[in-house]
């Protein structure tokens, strides 16, 4: 398995006016190419295109392979409408970006009657096998998150169509339960794999406490500056 870390970087669509929201939104067409170029480059992508978000999913020493001409080509189609500069993006590495994977395909990011994002994670990670873009490390990831995704399907019932807030906030309980035991019994595995001590991987690690995950809200030319500058 590699040994580099996970690298998540999440484009929030809510914080978008509609107008942006459509120049950021990628559709399969474009999901495509920038498999395809990833490809090229030989660097690991996965692209999952949520209701309210797209996540790009690489690893440290492949991001800014993957990820930068990506950045600019959202930022040059989208620098001229306004709030461009007020979209929100989530960046985290390891331990957070599975955690964020895991909470999603648990529907436990959802944005009504516990809608799953489990299609849209099983879509990315298919494209991505397609594409040969889907590194052990990603592999590994994407199956851990289909796991819980069948679990809180079976398990709980946060994405019926009939639940209220009231039972949604129970059944997030239940959800948020199989996450932390998904992580845990991954990290087991691991564990007695490697014959050592029970710890996180070094991949899923936090690089230090408080900088595994960070909310930013800047303009997409900052996020290329700072891809470019930690991969250089």
């Amino acid at each position: 398995m590699s040994a580099s870390s996970l690298h998540l970087l999440s484009i929030d669509l809510r914080s978008a006016p509609s107008s942006l929201r459509a120049v950021l939104e990628l559709e399969p067409s474009d999901v495509e190419h920038w498999l395809e170029r990833a490809r090229n480059s030989g660097a690991p992508l996965a692209i999952v295109c949520g209701p309210d978000c797209v996540d790009l999913y690489s690893s440290d020493a492949g991001q800014r392979a993957a990820l930068k001409p990506l950045l600019q080509s959202l930022w040059a189609l989208g620098r001229n409408h306004d709030g461009f500069e007020r979209v929100r993006t989530r960046e985290a590495y390891g331990h957070a970006a599975v955690r964020h994977l895991l909470r999603q395909a648990a529907g436990l990011e959802s944005t009504e009657h516990g809608q799953s994002y489990s299609n849209c994670i099983a879509q990315a990670e298919a494209q991505a096998a397609r594409f040969g873009t889907m590194s052990p490390a990603l592999a590994e990831l994407f199956q851990l998150a289909t796991t819980t995704a069948d679990r809180s399907e079976t398990e709980t019932e946060l994405s019926a169509a009939t639940s209220t807030r009231a039972s949604r906030q129970l059944e997030a309980l239940s959800a948020e339960r199989i996450v932390e035991e998904e992580l845990f019994g991954f990290r087991a595995a691991v564990t007695n794999a490697r014959g050592g001590r029970a710890s996180v991987p070094a991949r899923y690690a936090a690089v230090e406490p408080g900088s595994s995950v960070r909310l930013r809200v800047a303009p997409f030319r900052s996020l290329v500056t700072v891809s470019a500058r930690k991969s250089g």
